[in-house]
């Protein structure tokens, strides 16, 4: 790994760091019964409050680095204002702490980062929708005002699609200055450790033990599900040995526990932070479990209605998911209602009514201006699950830890388990955390978001996806907390000892993916290590000129309209190489991957634009193609490998005309700047 990667490392943790302690007598008032503790939640704190802050301050002013900078200078006044009137202390050893449980497990996923770094890729094979997020987050970068401009839809913005992920990861980068495709990695890295520390806090004070919070991390980050055994079998089967199938580099260890239900997508955050997609709903883990601990905050409080910043702050953390990942909002509002309906007794029914719906519709109107701009196309409905429900087997594949823990706590008794009014106030809370995740799981099983696009499986599938992944988290916090009582509360030597030998099985299959999957997905890390997700480009001889074409179109065109190939050799157009040069410099181009901007958009223009692009590089007529050019208001055409490879050369040399000013030319690259030219 390069000397400027390492440096690069350091600037952005340091930034992390600077931040939470910016933050810090804010959410140590919000989380008053967390203590020091706290801190484990301030750098997530700090991202929603500089992203709320700056999104607003962007609607008046455009989005820059001084915009970012007015909204670190309006945190900066509101902390010190806090410590100043609460004289708050942090002791040394939390932070030391709190860093040590960031830093491990940043740095963990950093180094699986490293020896798998890139973005989308150049083959027939690549795994994800890379190439998508990065050309998001570009674009984000590029963007002036909000909503974002659609990078693979030019001329237009994004107004169909969450990008609060995108634009939180894009002012960590333009505080830092860090290369984007260097920063993506750092952020997969970052927001994985943000979870493991919001989640190792929570558990931590549930159970007032740290080591429950270690358990909850292993749970929720560390593990995968028992589907691992399908592709142990299956090479097993084949007379493989068991130590060649440990060691063996196999994709389907990787990917077949993501596909345990059919039809389904059952991912775990283990294996979405290996694949690295920086997709919503990877980058809205850890804000939903701040969003958890400020629940936990109302329901640790006699009398939360004297907790005014807890009272302030929740509706714009619970609000924040809506612009992130819109469907953990609905998920956590329900158990904060939830939440508010158990303390009903304590506070009374005309108070808790007042409190639940002021608390939702603030959440609700301080993200206005998000609600204007949106116009999602890609759910139609909530259709009913006719057939094709989850099999009880793949049930178990996907969460057979956590339900064979909560099997032995249905075989215990609650008196038996929590003898004091503490324990049993917590586990009034874990047991909401348990019904909501059931609740999660049996969703799919009853309804599905129609798409009008894909079929009834794949769209349950999506819809299993969503809830299944929010099931996980909750379901890893609880389980933690039962083995914790667990360990404690049986008495009888055999049945722990049964206990003991089963969860350890379980576990130690559970413990199989992370180790096959690493070892697969890396390669054995047998490549050499960077964090630069296009850097493969430069090694590759027929690839260095594409590189250089980036990078010099990075560092000197400013928001022009581009167009390239819009389809690969294999008549492809999504999750390969169209869109790759748009979206590794945010410049819009006339159409990305046209399969996905037809699913957000529904515009059958999507077609038109489609058909437009292999016009202009194919006709040999130069005033057709300057007529489409001037259309989609064209500044540049870019003619590299993947174009030449398509469109005939004759279609190509009419850009070699006067109409058109070569103003890139390296390893078989070019780009050519568009005369605006008018033919009567």
């Amino acid at each position: 790994m390069a000397l400027s990667e390492l440096t690069a490392v350091l600037i952005w943790w340091l930034t992390l760091f600077l931040l939470g302690i910016l933050t810090f007598p804010i959410i140590r008032k919000v989380l008053r019964n967390f203590g020091d503790q706290s801190y484990l939640f301030s750098k997530i704190f700090a991202l929603v409050l500089l992203t709320y802050l700056t999104w607003i301050l962007s609607h008046l002013f455009s989005y820059s680095i001084a915009t970012i900078t007015a909204a670190l200078a309006i945190l900066l006044f509101c902390s010190i204002l806090v410590q100043r009137k609460y004289a708050l202390r942090l002791k040394i050893r939390s932070v030391v702490e709190g860093e040590l449980i960031f830093g491990l497990i940043f740095i963990f996923f950093l180094l699986i980062r490293a020896y798998r770094p890139e973005i989308g890729g150049l083959d027939v094979g690549m795994v994800g929708e890379k190439w998508m997020d990065f050309a998001f987050l570009n674009a984000v970068g590029r963007s002036d005002y909000f909503p974002p401009i659609d990078p693979w839809f030019s001329s237009r913005v994004i107004d169909c699609y969450y990008y609060f992920g995108y634009l939180a990861t894009s002012i960590l980068i333009k505080i830092t200055t860090i290369k984007a495709s260097i920063a993506y990695n750092l952020a997969v890295a970052t927001y994985a450790a943000l979870l493991g520390s919001a989640v190792f806090g929570i558990a931590a004070n549930i159970c007032r033990k740290k080591s429950c919070g270690w358990i909850a991390v292993l749970f929720v980050l560390f593990i995968g599900n028992l589907g691992i055994l399908a592709p142990l079998w299956i090479e097993m089967s084949k007379g493989v040995n068991l130590f060649q199938v440990l060691t063996t580099q196999n994709f389907s260890y990787f990917w077949i526990p993501s596909r345990v239900v059919p039809d389904g997508i059952t991912e775990f955050p283990f294996f979405t932070y290996i694949l690295g997609d920086l997709h919503p709903h990877l980058v809205a883990m850890p804000f939903q479990m701040l969003v958890l601990a400020l629940l936990l905050e109302i329901f640790c409080e006699k009398n939360f209605f004297e907790n005014r910043f807890m009272l302030m702050f929740l509706p714009l953390c619970l609000g924040f998911l809506i612009p992130l990942n819109s469907w953990d909002y609905f998920t956590y509002a329900m158990l904060l209602l939830g939440i508010i309906a158990v303390k009903v007794r304590g506070i009374g029914i005309r108070r808790s009514s007042i409190l639940s719906f002021g608390l939702i519709l603030s959440s609700l109107v301080l993200y206005a201006p998000f609600f204007l701009e949106f116009r999602p196309k890609a759910i139609e409905g909530i259709e009913l699950v006719t057939g094709g429900r989850t099999p009880l087997l793949s049930l178990v594949g996907m969460f057979g830890l956590f339900l064979f823990l909560l099997f032995l706590w249905l075989l215990f008794s609650i008196k038996n388990f929590f003898g004091n009014a503490f324990l049993k106030e917590r586990f009034y809370f874990v047991h909401l955390l348990i019904l909501f995740a059931v609740a999660a799981i049996l969703i799919p099983e009853v309804v599905y978001f129609k798409s009008g696009f894909y079929s009834s499986a794949v769209d349950r599938g999506n819809t299993i996806f969503k809830f299944y992944l929010q099931a996980w988290l909750l379901l890893g916090i609880a389980s933690a907390f039962i083995v914790c009582q667990l360990k404690e509360k049986i008495e009888r030597k055999s049945l722990k000892t049964v206990f003991f030998v089963m969860f350890t099985v379980l576990l130690i299959i559970s413990a199989l993916y992370p180790v096959l999957a690493v070892n697969s997905w890396t390669g054995g890390f047998g490549s050499e290590p960077t964090l630069d997700g296009i850097g493969y480009m430069k090694e590759r001889d027929d690839y260095q000129g594409e590189y250089q074409a980036i990078e010099w179109l990075t560092e000197n065109v400013e928001n022009a309209i581009i167009v390239e190939a819009v389809e690969d050799e294999e008549r492809r157009t999504d999750y390969c190489r169209p869109g790759r040069i748009s979206a590794s410099t945010g410049l819009q181009t006339v159409i990305g991957w046209p399969w996905h901007e037809f699913l957000w958009r529904r515009d059958e223009e999507v077609w038109r634009r489609e058909e437009d692009v292999k016009e202009i590089y194919s006709t040999d007529n130069v005033s057709r193609a300057l007529s489409l050019l001037n259309e989609y208001n064209v500044s540049y055409v870019y003619v590299g490998r993947l174009e030449r490879g398509l469109y005939e050369a004759e279609g190509l040399a009419k850009f070699e005309s006067n109409y058109f000013e070569e103003v890139f030319c390296k390893e078989g690259v070019e780009i050519y700047r568009v005369e605006k030219v008018t033919f009567q």
